[in-house]
């Protein structure tokens, strides 16, 4: 019996250490570097440096002439902060031409990304809280005008 005990004992901390090592997770897909090289400024074109490197990560939402090459490795154990690992930043900026303008490549954890406190304005109504919630009661069978939205 006390064999038996210590046999689930041995086996339950075993399984509560082996949910305590760490996750690494890779974001992100990292072009060969040699290849980012081979791009040149006022030479290659959007067609070059798709067939080179692949479609970008992201492009910007106001400026489609910047491409983002984004790749991350981090590491998390259990409840802590993830840790970054690796990080590589590649941007590409391409002129009204669609000629390379410039590249850069970050290629230090510490130059994080922020994104933009601004606001992207979205369509819709702006009505109040209440009057959303409230505001379909008599509508039902009810015709309504385009024009005004009543």
């Amino acid at each position: 019996m006390v064999g038996n005990l210590s046999f689930c004992f041995l086996i339950s901390s075993f399984l509560m250490l082996a949910g305590c090592s760490s996750r690494i997770d890779h974001r992100g897909k990292l072009p060969d570097l040699t290849e980012v090289q081979k791009i040149k400024a006022g030479y290659d074109t959007k067609e070059d440096v798709l067939r080179t490197l692949g479609s970008p990560s992201s492009t910007t939402l106001f400026d489609e002439n910047t491409w983002i090459y984004y790749y991350k490795v981090t590491e998390s154990l259990s409840f802590f902060e993830p840790q970054s690992l690796e990080q590589k930043l590649i941007i590409i900026r391409f002129d009204v031409t669609d000629k390379v303008k410039e590249v850069l490549l970050k290629t230090t954890p510490e130059e994080e990304i922020n994104p933009s406190p601004d606001i992207t304005p979205s369509a819709g109504h702006e009505r109040p809280l209440l009057h959303q919630i409230f505001g379909n009661f008599g509508r039902a069978g009810r015709k309504e005008d385009t024009k005004t939205g009543k």
